[in-house]
């Protein structure tokens, strides 16, 4: 059920006073190609912003991985969040190498090897002091996205209720707080007459909103945290498509806690195998120049994949995004 607040936004009440000439004017090509993506079935804002995300990573790695600026950023954030430090596995394929996703975290990991000296300076470099970059650039597009949509469906509701387009439930809260005037009532009551029609996907989509670009499977990685392993689920978006498409770890599969989960573990030990995974990633780098000569160990080359089992963690949960505050992104 979505549910409206009883009293608008101080936002939306204020821009009805602007003299028309002075209201802020929607773009004309964002406009078109929301209406575009309301065409197709699903959530027409995660689909949006899906394709940012994507656009966004693979820029990233493609662009900015020796970037200065890029660096500072990633090491204030301790990286990305748990969603989108796993992205940088489908993110790496486009771009047809993971060399820039070990240099990202190789640089990050060594910040946490150098600075997480003790269990206590673990902890306090855990806590970032920046937000996740990506979660940050989704957050600035979502509100775009939805006050375009709202200004579109004030002035035709069929928007929201005759294409085949439909908002999930988190951007239709989201929505509807930003504009409680829409028809709501109907919006739900066609939500109720689609829904018996829909896959387990489809529903999980509508209520949970996007799926993340990117879900690590236990069974098909190099090591996994036990602790994660062991963590109880939570009720939210990567959480939920987590749980729908987990499986049991690979009985071969080696046990390593990742950050968060090494400050509950044997810490000297943690330490030790987070420098032998250094030298690992260090040797995964030094491959890329032409100059190298050799074979790399299958630890060496599984090193970039590593890293990121190390720094984010097997589920939701440890990283040091998800252990101190939820992501600012709707859905």
């Amino acid at each position: 059920m979505v549910r409206t607040p009883e009293h608008r936004p101080f936002v939306e009440r204020f821009r009805e006073f602007l003299p028309r000439s002075q209201r802020v004017s929607l773009d004309r090509y964002l406009a078109a190609t929301v209406r575009e993506t309301f065409a197709e079935p699903g959530c027409p804002l995660c689909r949006l912003l899906s394709q940012k995300e994507r656009r966004s990573l693979e820029s990233l790695l493609w662009e900015q991985v020796n970037d200065p600026m890029t660096a500072d950023r990633l090491a204030a954030a301790r990286g990305f969040c748990w969603e989108h430090t796993w992205a940088l596995v489908p993110a790496g394929a486009a771009v047809h190498s993971h060399l820039g996703v070990a240099i990202l975290l190789e640089r990050i990991l060594r910040d946490a090897y150098r600075s997480g000296t003790s269990s206590q300076a673990l902890e306090r470099w855990l806590a970032p002091e920046e937000p996740c970059p990506v979660c940050e650039w989704l957050a600035a597009a979502e509100e775009t996205l939805l006050w375009t949509t709202a200004e579109l469906a004030r002035h035709d509701p069929g928007l929201l209720l005759q294409q085949p387009g439909i908002l999930c439930q988190p951007h239709a809260a989201a929505l509807a707080r930003l504009a409680p005037a829409l028809p709501w009532a109907e919006w739900e009551m066609r939500v109720a007459r689609e829904r018996p029609r829909w896959s387990h996907l489809e529903r999980l989509a509508h209520e949970a909103g996007r799926r993340p670009w990117h879900l690590p499977q236990p069974a098909t990685l190099p090591e996994c945290c036990p602790q994660c392993l062991d963590a109880p689920p939570r009720r939210d978006r990567c959480w939920d498509w987590f749980m729908h498409q987990r499986e049991a770890h690979a009985e071969g599969a080696a046990l390593e806690p990742c950050l968060g989960h090494g400050l509950e573990s044997d810490f000297l030990r943690s330490r030790a195998a987070l420098a032998e995974l250094l030298d690992d990633l260090a040797a995964f780098i030094a491959a890329a120049d032409y100059r190298f000569r050799g074979e790399l160990t299958p630890g060496q080359r599984s090193s970039w994949l590593r890293a990121i089992a190390r720094l984010a963690g097997t589920v939701p949960a440890a990283g040091a995004h998800e252990r101190n505050r939820p992501s600012s992104v709707v859905g």
